[in-house]
């Protein structure tokens, strides 16, 4: 027997277990009726109601959960549930504009069981670990961290010598293929009737182009779409043995000691992602070296020249702050906003920013609050430098 062949039987062996794995696991899960239990739906419809229940739709849905709740679990086994039409609006976050897609409450209470039931064991063990977004037990501030501790890791080894790859999917959402998710449903979900209400959703989802795009506000969305590239997460992990490296939905990062690499690497990201059918925008892709600073998910990260990771939290949030409290202070005195509110939002931006190495951001833009508010109104017409002229 040859090497080729030795090789080509390893890869066989490893990939026959793969398939036992994925079996075992929808095995456990059991069939439709098991997933979709009268106990399951109850709970979970009774989970949909946190949070909103000062809204009049979700009041009659919890007034009527237990009739409703076996008249949809019998639209599920009987094939004849149909998601109604969402309710479209759009956000403003941060200067960006989101549409998003709100479903009604009774299709939440369908698309939460299929989430935690079928998406999330099925999908999580094929995930890497570095993914932190939309996951239990991890976030925005997780992601941070294992950012940190990587970079610790990569100066222990070689100090500042190399760089970081960053990445980004262009329009990660809109532009999801429909393809590749109803490919996966075939790899993962083995039960012929969890992935006919699996590709019911995904069909019957709002999206401008036929073919390609999941909405923002339907929770299988969030699911699909974290779990979508990991044939490349575990490509760059396992095949690249890349040690630093991981991603916050659409924010990529990978750290190397040689830019060179990083350049030839990221050609080849791009080339993977594009045979998914996933687009990446190219004009933010770049390699920055680490005696510079890099953004990554709005936060700044710097390694310093001993080892010493800094990590300051975005400075155009200060500017914003800066100006509103501004504008704060003219509807308070015309009668127009109430202190309590203004009290609520100043706590909001400094438990943003106590999160992050800016202590001196925080002293400064607290400074003027109380120049504002406690120390006269001289300093409503100071340039935006953040020093209130007492």
């Amino acid at each position: 027997m040859t090497s080729e062949e030795r090789r080509e039987a390893r890869y066989q062996r490893r990939k026959a277990k793969r398939q036992e794995r994925r079996e075992a696991r929808c095995a456990a899960l059991g069939d439709i009726s098991r997933v979709y239990s009268y106990r399951k739906m109850f709970f979970y419809g009774k989970r949909c109601c946190n949070g909103v229940r000062w809204k009049q739709s979700v009041q009659n849905f919890e007034s009527h959960l237990f009739s409703g709740t076996a008249r949809r679990r019998r639209q599920v086994l009987e094939n004849t549930w149909k998601p109604q039409k969402c309710t479209h609006f759009t956000l403003c976050e941060r200067g960006k504009v989101r549409p998003i897609d709100a479903p009604h409450i009774t299709d939440r209470q369908v698309h939460k069981v299929h989430c935690n039931e079928v998406l999330i064991p099925l999908y999580e063990p094929s995930m890497i670990h570095d993914n932190g977004a939309s996951r239990r037990g991890m976030g925005l501030h997780w992601q941070f961290q294992r950012v940190k501790d990587q970079l610790h890791w990569h100066y222990r080894r070689w100090g500042r010598q190399g760089g970081v790859l960053l990445m980004d999917l262009k329009s990660f959402f809109p532009n999801a293929p429909h393809r590749t998710i109803y490919q996966r449903h075939q790899e993962f979900i083995l039960n012929p009737d969890l992935r006919r209400v699996a590709d019911l959703i995904i069909s019957s989802s709002p999206c401008p182009t036929p073919g390609r795009g999941m909405p923002l506000g339907v929770e299988p969305s969030q699911q699909e779409m974290v779990a979508l590239p990991s044939a490349v997460d575990n490509w760059l992990k396992c095949q690249k043995g890349i040690h630093c490296a991981g991603h916050y939905m659409d924010d990529y990062y990978v750290f190397l000691p040689d830019l060179e690499e990083l350049k030839k690497l990221a050609h080849e990201l791009v080339r993977r992602f594009e045979a998914l059918g996933i687009r990446v925008n190219k004009r933010k892709c770049k390699v920055i070296p680490f005696t510079k600073p890099f953004r990554f998910c709005k936060a700044r990260f710097t390694l310093g020249p001993t080892g010493k990771v800094t990590v300051n939290g975005s400075r155009d949030g200060i500017k914003r702050a800066r100006r509103k409290l501004k504008l704060f202070y003219r509807e308070f005195k015309a009668g127009k906003r109430d202190f309590k509110d203004i009290e609520q939002y100043m706590e909001c931006q400094s438990a943003y920013y106590r999160n992050f190495d800016d202590h001196g951001r925080l002293l400064r833009l607290r400074r003027l609050y109380h120049a504002i508010f406690f120390g006269g109104a001289q300093c409503i017409n100071s340039p935006e430098t953040g020093k209130a002229s007492a």
